[in-house]
């Protein structure tokens, strides 16, 4: 016989293993019991009483669990004493709170910040923590909370909060897991090292619906093998079944790029990609190193750059002039920087020219070489037209790169892009092959060997958008992709089917483009518009999807993690093995449920090329080593962040040298200080000389302060 459900379910929302009380919208895990003793508001059963439940609920509940009514009028009395007292003097703190407030003004809030300034470096957290999505709604709700709120044990973390968030996370993957059987997936490997020789390779699956960690492995570099990549990719593969794996990207490497083909060697059907973006960016820092009169417009770029921020007092007045307009900074090794730094210096053209014949500017009393030399760039029209010119080149490349760097499915308009970039840079060479013939020679070389694979092309033929436009050129490389196609993924007994369909496609059939479909190229991605509307074509049709909905970089997998942050959460946790790879696990998946869940629609509608603001905003994911992590220091310096550390140098700290690895005048709205960097410290003093703080490097992306 059926087992009666238990009637105090009706004032709970049933959440599979946890429920949702009704009245005051808490979610507890456990059945019937706990929801009777939580309804009942009797204490010591190891859940919390409900606080507005009303009373003839309260005394079912209460008489369901053993009370009397004798025993409920008696709690119910004291209860309804003690909240009243308790009202009360909640009343008197607020009002006491709002006095003081009123009294100290912002005050109050500034001893806030110093509390989280002190949490963030006392527990070494990164600076970033402050702009995650999860920090604001903790922050949040503890406000929302009140002031009763106490935080959760040690314990409480590790066996119940942490446990709980593992079964969301997994509820998320399963649902990721499913989607798979329609788009299949992307594996990105990607392996991390740090100064101590400690490596970790990380492996994630990407589709379209979200992406999922699946395992990171720490070893030994030494043993990093072609051999060793090759068969820890392979157990993964087999793990979540091979034939939901549609395209694999590695890392840049002769051991990944060997692993990657013995892996295709083992898969046939799966095809191997390299990451465009690091294409790109190899791109960018040859035009901008070995193109002489590029290189020259970017030095002295810089040098403008670095005049205008080296005093307070330069600053101030080219706000002034160029009504508070900031100029970017380069950051070094990040190409990509010199074409926003460049950029922003010709937005502001008129506005420095006038600065620099301005009175005031005459009257500064600083080295009158360098004043001379900004000036001089400033005033030269080589300069500004020299510079339109490299933008003109640069531009289409960064384009692209904010295309290839986003976390969306864009198998379907790279090839596109590439060829826009192309077209523009073959214009410039057409106009002056002396010039230009270096830039397009490393345009070719790139395009070819690091940048574009045949898949690209038949993923934009199979793009119904590019295929009804003015603009489409059935090209040879479209032709060649679809032959990469019908060799590699298509099933021998699918071939002629597929060739057929794929004519059907081309000639634009009318069964195929209804109106209803002709509309949907202008309101859906390409994977969504196969899905609807492909079903006469259906051998095309599955593998369209499948293609489609794969991204084209593996600079997605690099934004979560690297080696230091993982053996830093071993340290400061003293974590097992086997708790640290389950915390890693709910911690990066639910960092990536988190992402995918507030940005679904972002991959359900298409990418207009021609309109830039339309592209996904270009952030760079790229983690660099020592050299780079002092650069990045310097940045947020310049980016006017304050931090004062009431810390003294550490016995046996060496003195800031004069040959600087990166050094430069900072400035905020209070003072200004010099950021000296040695070979494993970064250094702050005021414009006194006065030592205001220090910050050790101790690993290649790990930095803390010595407080």
């Amino acid at each position: 016989m059926v087992r009666k459900k238990d009637r105090f379910w009706s004032y709970v929302e049933n959440l599979d293993g946890r429920f949702k009380c009704n009245f005051c919208q808490r979610n507890f895990s456990g059945g019937a019991s706990r929801i009777k003793y939580h309804l009942a508001r009797v204490k010591g059963n190891a859940i919390d009483i409900c606080t507005s439940v009303s009373e003839d609920v309260q005394k079912e509940a209460y008489l369901a669990v053993g009370g009397t009514n004798k025993k409920f009028k008696s709690a119910s009395s004291s209860s309804n004493a003690k909240e009243s007292k308790t009202t009360l003097c909640s009343i008197s703190k607020d009002m006491c709170h709002a006095t003081n407030s009123e009294m100290c003004g912002k005050k109050d809030k500034n001893t806030v910040d110093k509390l989280l300034a002190q949490l963030i470096i006392v527990n070494n957290i990164s600076f970033d923590v402050v702009q995650t999505t999860s920090f604001i709604r903790f922050v949040q709700g503890v406000a929302e909370y009140g002031p009763n709120y106490k935080l959760p044990s040690y314990v409480t973390l590790q066996r119940k909060l942490i446990p709980d968030l593992k079964v969301e996370v997994e509820e998320y993957i399963r649902n990721i897991k499913k989607s798979w059987l329609l788009s299949g997936c992307t594996l990105m490997s990607n392996i991390w090292s740090d100064v101590e020789h400690r490596a970790f390779i990380n492996i994630i699956a990407y589709s379209p619906s979200g992406v999922i960690f699946l395992k990171s492995l720490e070893v030994s570099r030494d043993k990093i093998t072609a051999l060793y990549i090759k068969d820890i990719i392979s157990s993964v593969i087999e793990e979540i079944g091979s034939d939901n794996v549609v395209q694999l990207i590695t890392d840049n490497t002769t051991n990944s790029e060997s692993a990657g083909d013995m892996l295709i060697s083992k898969y046939p059907w799966l095809y191997r990609t390299q990451c465009p973006a690091y294409g790109i960016r190899l791109l960018l820092k040859e035009i901008c190193k070995e193109v002489d009169w590029v290189q020259k417009i970017i030095i002295d770029a810089k040098s403008i750059v670095s005049y205008m921020y080296k005093d307070i007092i330069i600053s101030s007045l080219m706000r002034e002039y160029t009504n508070h307009k900031e100029l970017e900074h380069p950051c070094e090794r990040r190409f990509s920087s010199n074409f926003l730094m460049l950029r922003s210096i010709l937005n502001v053209q008129d506005e420095l020219q006038l600065l620099v014949v301005s009175s005031k500017w005459k009257e500064f009393n600083h080295n009158e070489k360098d004043i001379a030399k900004v000036a001089s760039i400033i005033q030269s029209a080589e300069f500004w037209v020299q510079g339109k010119e490299v933008l003109l080149v640069l531009e289409p490349l960064v384009r692209v790169l904010r295309l290839v760097d986003s976390d969306l499915s864009i198998a379907g308009y790279l090839y596109e892009a590439m060829e826009m970039a192309k077209e523009t840079i073959k214009q410039q060479y057409d106009s002056n092959e002396d010039k230009y013939m270096q830039i397009w020679k490393l345009f070719s070389c790139r395009h070819t060997e690091n940048i574009m694979h045949p898949i690209h092309a038949a993923a934009t033929f199979l793009n119904p958008a590019y295929l009804c436009s003015e603009k489409f050129i059935e090209s040879r490389e479209m032709k060649d992709g679809i032959s990469f196609v019908l060799e590699n993924l298509v099933a021998v007994e699918e071939r002629e089917d597929f060739m057929k369909e794929v004519q059907l496609y081309r000639n634009k059939v009318p069964s195929l483009f209804t109106i209803m479909a002709k509309t949907m190229l202008k309101t859906s991605h390409p994977r969504i518009w196969w899905d609807f509307c492909g079903d006469h074509l259906p051998i095309l049709q599955k593998y369209a999807i499948r293609i489609l909905s794969q991204p084209c970089s593996s600079t997605l997998s690099k934004g979560y993690w690297n080696a230091s942050d993982l053996a830093q959460t071993k340290k400061t946790n003293m974590l097992t093995s086997e708790m640290l790879d389950n915390m890693v696990y709910v911690r990066l998946n639910s960092m990536m449920m988190e992402k995918f869940n507030t940005g679904e629609s972002r991959n359900l509608e298409p990418i207009d090329l021609y309109k830039p603001y339309e592209l996904p905003e270009y952030v760079d994911h790229e983690q660099f080593l020592v050299d780079d992590a002092f650069s990045r220091v310097v940045e947020k310096v310049r980016k006017n962040i304050w931090l004062k550390f009431s810390c003294g140098v550490m016995e046996g700290a060496s003195q800031p040298t004069t040959k600087h690895i990166g050094s430069d005048w900072g400035f905020t709205k209070r003072t200004k200080f010099l950021v000296s960097v040695t070979k494993n410290q970064v250094i702050w003093h005021d414009a006194s000389d006065e030592f205001v703080g220090i910050w050790l490097v101790e690993t290649s992306l790990a930095m803390r302060s010595c407080g």
